[in-house]
């Protein structure tokens, strides 16, 4: 992201949103001038994002300037498997913001504190009621809630304008559906010789991904109330899944991973490989400055059913174990304040959480690429889709869950098995797997 990212922001002449962060008594918390006498250190640990220090360099001296007596000190964390031991073994830090399904291991065994009470005395109800719901939900285990969403990434659909045009094809609109998009991507399938110079669409196919495919579709990854339980080998998910991988093998419109030299989505899209790409919020800060064509956005193709989209989770949570909970909790209401929401859009590009700082992002977005005219009137539609965006499914061991799928995506979307036949396969394969690792854990804990 370019560097003038961080300085536009000033120039807009953002309207005085203040967030109070010296709470009543009657909510329990200790406020700065009752603790002014002793100074309480938060650790603040997240994964450093581009442009991680100089924003924190701005955002912890702010907080601490409105509560001088809390210091937060920042440790950058990268590890999952590190921070489980450390909550484990009670040296954690007081704050963790990391992405949902390792929040959610860590909260079913308890390393992470309960939000409820805080939000049941009226703490947190401004905050949630500004955020996507999907987005808010995505972070609850068993109707509690751990974190609060850090920006809000929905998916949304890329598009080469200047591509369509030279197809003469029409430009993606709202009511598009599968069978419409499937059809526009055979149109921008540009072939040289036995060669496909341009690949209509680039697939990309993890669960969180799939995901949406299939509650479009009118299924669902896995039920409410188990997180043991994948139902991808139901009639809809099957249908769905094969639908999309027809792409690569039936209608010859996206590329196998070879096929594209292994190119990832953003520079193959970038490079023209491919007109089009589905992709989240968190990806404009590299689509604008580095697409040389006419960049459009759309909605994602409406399904059979219904529509939906990825509610992309990356949350604050407080360590259960830790000793100033309250403090932590007056930082967690900072961090997920308008305010902290324009500093990280400001120097990261990244959509707010809250919906009330949406447009003040657009318009940072199009003070930093004036270029980009198609895109910059569509950008909203990344927040519009947070009505219909859900968050990815979350299994009981998230990462049991990812191998074994990806595996049998891999199978349906690169080799060209049948979805049916490998799902069949695999899902009842995981449910055993998953039900066995929670039994054992739950054997353990007593």
């Amino acid at each position: 992201m370019n560097h003038r990212l961080r300085q536009v922001g000033t120039a807009l002449g953002y309207p005085a949103l203040v967030t109070s962060l010296l709470f009543v008594s009657a909510w329990g918390l200790t406020s700065p001038v009752q603790a002014a006498s002793s100074r309480i250190t938060l650790r603040f640990a997240e994964y450093p994002r581009p442009f991680e220090n100089e924003m924190l360099a701005e955002l912890i001296p702010l907080f601490e300037k409105q509560n001088p007596d809390i210091k937060i000190v920042y440790e950058p964390i990268i590890d999952p498997v590190k921070m489980t031991t450390s909550m484990v073994g009670g040296t954690a830090p007081d704050i963790v913001c990391w992405w949902s399904p390792d929040l959610h291991f860590w909260a079913k065994q308890g390393l992470l504190l309960d939000l409820n009470p805080y939000i049941q005395k009226g703490i947190f109800a401004d905050d949630i009621k500004d955020m996507a719901p999907g987005q808010v939900r995505g972070f609850q285990v068993d109707g509690i809630q751990y974190a609060l969403p850090q920006y809000l990434g929905t998916v949304a659909m890329y598009y080469n304008q200047d591509a369509v045009e030279r197809a003469g094809a029409l430009e993606p609109s709202d009511d598009m559906d599968w069978d419409d998009f499937r059809t526009l991507a055979q149109k921008l399938t540009v072939k040289q010789g036995d060669k496909v110079k341009q690949w209509g669409f680039y697939i990309f196919y993890e669960i969180d991904r799939v995901a949406y495919w299939v509650r479009q579709n009118g299924g669902e990854v896995m039920p409410a109330n188990d997180d043991t339980v994948a139902l991808l080998d139901q009639p809809a998910a099957i249908n769905a899944i094969q639908y999309w991988a027809d792409f690569i093998h039936r209608w010859k419109v996206s590329p196998t991973s070879a096929q594209i030299a292994g190119q990832n989505l953003r520079d193959a899209f970038a490079a023209e490989l491919a007109a089009t790409a589905a992709d989240g919020s968190w990806s404009l800060a590299f689509m604008l400055p580095n697409t040389k064509f006419e960049l459009g956005i759309a909605h994602l193709p409406k399904g059979p059913v219904a529509r939906s989209t990825l509610a992309n989770l990356d949350g604050y949570a407080i360590y259960a174990g830790s000793p100033n909970k309250d403090a932590a909790v007056r930082f967690l209401k900072f961090l997920v304040s308008p305010q902290a929401n324009r500093l990280r859009a400001r120097y990261q590009g990244l959509q707010p959480a809250r919906g009330s700082v949406a447009r003040e992002w657009v318009e940072l977005l199009l003070k930093q690429y004036p270029n980009a005219r198609t895109a910059g009137s569509q950008i909203l539609i990344f927040a519009l889709a947070a009505q219909y965006a859900a968050p990815e499914p979350m299994f009981y061991n998230p990462n049991t869950a990812k191998t074994m799928l990806n595996q049998a995506f891999y199978r349906i979307f690169q080799q060209g098995e049948p979805a049916e036949k490998v799902l069949k396969e695999v899902v009842p394969a995981l449910n055993q797997k998953l039900h066995s690792e929670k039994q054992a854990a739950t054997k353990g804990s007593k």
